[in-house]
């Protein structure tokens, strides 16, 4: 058995990758030619355009595109609200039927059937 798994092994070496030289130390020219070269500089990226006089809603932060007016925020209230039944109903559909129990008492304590 011992035989067998030293052929093996002899094998197997012989098929095998050379292994990694670790920590060679005196190769300190060959290190330097494999840095990476530095990145390119970046341009600037663009200058929004300028606002054009006349064109806002007359709002002094300077927003242009803030989203739509009054209908859109009524469809936006509207799905809002359709989305809350939804999870409430998907919420209540995963819980089960609610089982409450009341116990009427008078003002001694005790309770009235």
């Amino acid at each position: 058995m011992a035989l067998r798994l030293s052929v093996m092994r002899a094998m197997a070496a012989a098929k095998a990758a050379p292994r990694p030289k670790f920590n060679s130390g005196g190769s300190k020219a060959s290190a330097a030619t494999q840095q990476a070269p530095a990145p390119a500089v970046q341009p600037p990226p663009p200058a929004p355009p300028a606002p054009t006089p006349g064109s806002g809603s007359g709002s002094a932060s300077g927003s242009t595109g803030s989203g739509g007016g009054l209908g859109y925020q009524l469809l936006m209230i509207g799905g809002s609200m359709m989305g809350m039944f939804m999870a409430f109903a998907l919420v209540q559909r995963l819980m089960g039927p609610r089982r409450i129990t009341v116990i009427h008492k008078d003002s001694s304590g005790n309770v009235i059937q």
